[in-house]
């Protein structure tokens, strides 16, 4: 994470939501339509400058089939995790729950794009300082204003605690919440993941996470492992080494034992055939898995 701005991989996938709304097939899986203001891209043409630089230095290190592989992963990765937590949350809402975090948000829009729940969600942004205050200079810049129910809250997740840090900031330990945890697992240390879902763990019944994970390699076929390791050598490249990947059966019986009531795991099997089935752009995930957890 260099000062003054969010991680490389944060920017990419915004760039990548922004593609999707803008040339893949429909239906599409999910509509950013901040996407663009947030990817730094201040057009359609240099949004497609920018990713076709990247998949030109993709494919000239690790050949233009492998390439092309990454990159659809990536861009199904980068809409599918969105769609399906945002589809937990409606879920969430309709038994009540009034809170939502979201765990190292980096360029997340979903507190921008909901207007119609102002009034009945309130949303926690927890991620980086640097990442926070890149975010907050291009919403300024694009016109964008802070919605009333939006709390930022800066947590390094290595060195400071969440429950202080949220509790610091309004989030209600009395109440249910619904939180998410997409794209960050991976570049931390188990001690950090695990000292965070215990967390989750102690608050109130009827919290809920939804959270992403790098699976083990022997659970993924020959195309997928090597795409993604195409993947997490662009990743170390840029100082953000994948740290941390889990088989998931051990790491539901993990989680049960911090005492989450019900938990589940959502692979790509199931976010292809719920998102992905019959779709001509291509677009499908190899990686990764989704758990999700209720207290």
């Amino acid at each position: 994470m260099e000062e003054g701005r969010p991680s490389l991989t944060a920017v990419g996938c915004a760039m990548h939501r922004a593609a999707h709304l803008l040339w893949d097939d429909y239906p599409k899986i999910f509509e950013d339509t901040l996407a663009m203001a947030f990817s730094g891209c201040s057009d359609e043409q240099t949004l497609r400058e920018r990713l076709n630089a990247l998949s030109a230095e993709t494919a000239a290190k690790f050949g233009s089939e492998l390439a092309q592989s990454s990159v659809r992963n990536t861009r199904a990765v980068a809409v599918v995790r969105n769609r399906y937590v945002e589809d937990e949350l409606d879920l969430a809402l309709e038994r009540g729950v009034t809170q939502y975090v979201i765990l190292g948000a980096g360029l997340d829009s979903f507190a921008y794009r909901r207007a119609d729940l102002a009034n009945t969600l309130r949303v926690f942004e927890v991620d980086h300082p640097a990442t926070q205050a890149w975010k907050r200079i291009r919403l300024t810049e694009s016109g964008v204003p802070t919605p009333s129910n939006l709390v930022f809250v800066p947590l390094d997740f290595e060195r400071q605690s969440l429950i202080e840090s949220l509790e610091k900031s309004g989030y209600r330990s009395n109440t249910a919440g619904f939180f998410s945890w997409l794209g960050v697992t991976m570049y931390l240390t188990p001690g950090a993941i695990f000292g965070t879902l215990r967390t989750v763990a102690s608050m109130l019944q009827g919290t809920q996470i939804i959270f992403e994970y790098a699976a083990t390699d022997e659970l993924l076929d020959d195309e997928s492992r090597r795409s993604l390791e195409v993947t997490r050598n662009i990743c170390a490249a840029r100082g953000e080494p994948w740290l941390s990947f889990f088989e998931p059966s051990h790491l539901a019986d993990k989680m049960r034992k911090l005492k989450f009531a019900e938990v589940w795991d959502f692979g790509p099997a199931e976010a292809n055939a719920r998102y992905c089935a019959n779709r001509s752009d291509g677009l499908r995930l190899h990686s990764p898995h989704f758990m999700g957890a209720r207290v």
